[in-house]
């Protein structure tokens, strides 16, 4: 029992690294407030404050020594240890979590999400442990939202049913499915559901599935709001994505490892409770968050120097894949607009990371790279994956002006900041809102070094479970869908930048200047595609040369040939896709020239401020909640 061996593991840290001043400054520090009956005279303020240095000096070591399993068990007792010495039950007065997953057909990854939060929880404990009227285990301050937008009866099905095995694992959990949004939304007057539209979608009766993220995260905004008005302990609302883990992603002996880091319920309260911050978000690590349409061109740099490589070398020589690759300072490599971001210069060229174990070859290599290349049509980066690099202060918080929305926790205020312009179905809705509220609360929103582990495909298939607006049979993939998207919202999103430059929108613009800025964007961005798909019909040349000349090894070889057709197809599904004479190309021309899309992102700019007053006074309604099941004891 902790109890027994109070401070143990917190000596056991001092014993283990007593050559460093900065720990050894801490043992002082412990060993003169400690008798040796293990009474402390220290304030649990002060204990508290002993208990974080040494962890965060633990977790230094921890990631200068690669996370080695000892260091991290040390972690994990000290953080046990902290929450012991912790008030606990009623006296705990620390924030409750009610986390927040909407997920869309995606029932393999919502388990594996929620497997890591089980995880999270068991390592870490934050609150504790309590015990319900039936001898049941919970744990104390988390609970669980799924919102449901699958159109499948067996996925939703699966959802329902992963909801019950998590109240079996100790964490109380509300399904919240089309059936209670629809029996939620339905006690709106008509007239308001028809003005909300372009907030909370519609029809609302009966709610339809695939209204995209960010509009089931309004009518989120809502439930919480009202679920929230009788609770009387402090609540933070945690919203992640389905395709996320409470995990990191770190090198050991360079070969990519995921583990279970961070404590953040912990920290993130800390950061609330010591911040007048209404949003913080995090980031991600693992796999790039943004579309195959922004990532292609640096990927297939990167795969011209895998060519480059192969090509000076013969196919039985010993594989040159296995040096670490570092990430520089540019912490968005993978995409290739990067100087749209703040971005100075483009990111070199990346080698590419074998993960082929044992003794092998060229060859062997270059038939492991050609079955990972598809995968990038699935959100992958083959060469450009994201690790965690660790900060030694969870507390640090820096000026944000994206909100990852797979990655951000607001408090009861934060509430009143909605997805802005959701019904569109635009990506980049997170990044649009981060610059809105740069202009409205500036320094209460905030950045942090707290990410989540993003993983775009299912293990070990390269491919994804469900994605809005692509679709695939045998022979084709199109991603034209997700191509506009992401082209008016990059639209959306930079006229909203220059706008907000000028005070917008808390100081009024003219509709016609919102005209002006939002048609040279678009024409400016427009412009930027076409020199990128430029680039990238050249790339292919280049690629396909390497995959038809004779003078290549692996052109002569029979045993390539199922590696070759894969690079093949590559090349073809990325011309389809993305090429200047692709579809996706000749549709976007058309609807510039068409006009519609752009006059709906001028109307919903020049709207949001009757938006953000509808809001207010879709918060102010009364609401009943839908009978979903057992509430938290403290509701």
């Amino acid at each position: 029992m902790i109890k027994d061996r109070l401070f143990d593991n917190l000596s056991f840290f001092f014993a283990l690294f007593e050559q460093s001043p900065s720990v050894a400054e801490l043992k002082q520090l412990f060993l003169s407030s400690v008798d040796s009956n293990n009474a402390t005279n220290c304030s649990t303020a002060d204990l508290r404050s002993l208990y974080e240095r040494a962890v965060t000096a633990l977790e230094e070591k921890a990631a200068l020594y690669c996370f080695g399993d000892d260091l991290l068990k040390l972690q994990r007792d000290l953080y046990s240890e902290l929450e012991y010495l912790l008030p606990s039950g009623d006296e705990d007065t620390r924030h409750h979590f009610f986390l927040v997953i909407p997920v869309a057909d995606r029932p393999v990854m919502l388990k594996n999400c929620l497997d890591s939060l089980i995880e999270q929880c068991r390592i870490f404990r934050y609150g504790g442990v309590m015990m319900d009227k039936n001898g049941k285990p919970y744990y104390n301050k988390i609970t669980l939202l799924i919102i449901d937008d699958s159109s499948d009866a067996a996925n939703i099905l699966k959802s329902r049913e992963l909801a019950s095995q998590m109240w079996k694992a100790g964490i109380r959990t509300l399904y919240v499915g089309l059936e209670e949004q629809t029996a939620f939304l339905d006690q709106l007057p008509p007239e308001l559901k028809e003005q909300s539209i372009g907030l909370i979608g519609g029809p609302h009766n009966p709610v339809l599935p695939h209204k995209g993220a960010s509009v089931t995260r309004n009518i989120t905004y809502l439930y919480i709001h009202t679920l929230l008005k009788n609770f009387r302990e402090k609540a933070l609302i945690y919203f992640l994505d389905s395709d996320e883990e409470f995990r990191v992603r770190v090198r050991r002996s360079g070969s990519p490892v995921d583990i279970p880091f961070i404590n953040y319920f912990y920290w993130i309260d800390r950061i609330f409770e010591s911040s007048g911050n209404e949003i913080i978000t995090g980031k991600v690590v693992g796999d790039p968050p943004v579309t195959p349409s922004v990532m292609i061109n640096t990927f297939l740099d990167d795969l011209t120097l895998f060519f480059d490589i192969v090509a000076t070398s013969s196919a039985t020589d010993e594989c040159p894949f296995h040096e670490l690759q570092q990430s520089g300072s540019f912490s968005a490599e993978y995409h290739d607009m990067g100087r749209l971001f703040g971005y100075q210069s483009p990111s070199a060229p990346k080698k590419y990371n074998c993960t082929f174990a044992g003794c092998h070859s060229v060859k062997d290599s270059f038939k492991d790279f050609s079955r990972k290349v598809i995968g990038f049509f699935y959100g992958l980066h083959p060469t450009r994956p994201q690790y965690y690099d660790y900060v030694s202060d969870f507390l640090k918080t820096e000026k944000a002006r994206t909100v990852y929305t797979g990655n951000y926790v607001v408090n009861r205020e934060g509430l009143r900041h909605f997805i802005p312009f959701a019904d569109l179905k635009l990506r980049m809705g997170g990044p649009t809102l981060g610059r809105i509220l740069q202009s409205k609360i500036k320094g209460r929103f905030s950045s942090v070094n707290l990410p989540l582990l993003h993983k775009r495909t299912i293990s070990g298939t390269n491919r994804d479970e469900f994605r809005s607006g692509v679709f695939e049979d045998r022979d084709t993939l199109d991603l034209s869908s997700e191509f506009f998207r992401q082209f008016w919202g990059d639209v959306m999103l930079f006229s909203v930048e220059t706008l907000v430059a000028s005070g917008y929108p808390v100081r009024y613009q003219e509709f016609q200047q919102i005209v002006e800025v939002v048609f040279k964007t678009q024409n400016d961005l427009w412009s930027l595609y076409r020199n990128k798909q430029a680039k990238t019909d050249k790339m292919l040349s280049k690629i396909r040369n390497y995959l038809s000349d004779s003078k290549y090894w692996w052109n002569t070889l029979p045993e390539m040939k199922d590696s070759l057709n894969n690079f093949r197809r590559f090349c073809s599904l990325a011309e389809r896709n993305f090429g200047l004479k692709s579809e996706s190309c000749k549709i976007l021309s058309e609807q510039i020239k068409e006009g519609s899309y752009i006059n709906l992102i001028i109307d919903a700019i020049h709207a949001y401020c009757e938006d953000d007053h509808l809001w207010d006074e879709l918060l102010g309604r009364e609401f009943i909640l839908p009978p979903i099941g057992a509430y938290p004891t403290a509701l």
